[in-house]
């Protein structure tokens, strides 16, 4: 077996890129070698585990679908609005976004230009790995969507949580409702809370 200190010690959080490896000037070919002895695994494009290391499933999934963004009932669990976690994400995607084999396994909303991207953000997944997601004004408008199929208690749990959060935004929540069309539902909902 080969020495693999060097390709090793380039993981971040159990991770090794190809673009890393070229940057240090070690081999490709190492990556194979390193695969085929069973130090590392290749989980996607250009992307790296080693072996034993517990796998990011999310930021794996986007690096292998990259125009998705995590929403609804995903991205409230991300943002710590909910503390229901699922192993079905939920995703927006763009209007024509066509992949089968997710739409059977995952929860995928397709969308509009205007709605596609609104409330983007970015934050970290407990494994520190940068994922996209939505922000809470937005997630919590999609929780209440027509669109959204998922628990009734995440709606609840999330809405409640963000109605007493130091960080929330009204005007911006309500500036989304508008775009997307749920203004009045969403209004309604609050008010029986507060």
């Amino acid at each position: 077996m080969k020495n693999y200190s060097k390709l090793v010690k380039l993981a971040k959080n159990g991770l090794i890129r190809t673009k890393d490896v070229s940057a240090a000037e070690i081999g490709r070919d190492y990556l194979r070698y390193a695969v085929e002895d069973g130090v590392i695994e290749n989980i996607a494009h250009g992307v790296y585990l080693l072996k034993n290391e517990l796998e990011d499933r999310m930021f794996i999934f986007q690096l292998k679908n990259s125009k998705l963004i995590f929403s609804s009932y995903t991205s409230a669990y991300l943002l710590g609005l909910t503390t229901r976690d699922s192993d079905v994400f939920s995703v927006s995607a763009p209007l024509g976004y066509n992949n089968p084999k997710l739409l059977h396994t995952h929860n995928v909303v397709r969308e509009k230009k205007d709605a596609y991207g609104l409330g983007l953000s970015k934050i970290n997944t407990a494994f520190g790995n940068t994922v996209k997601t939505h922000d809470a004004e937005r997630t919590i408008c999609d929780l209440f969507s027509p669109k959204y199929t998922g628990d009734k208690f995440v709606q609840v749990e999330a809405l409640k949580n963000y109605i007493q959060s130091a960080n929330k935004d009204s005007v911006k929540l309500f500036e989304y409702a508008k775009i997307l069309g749920i203004y009045n539902e969403l209004k309604i909902r609050i008010e029986v809370l507060l």
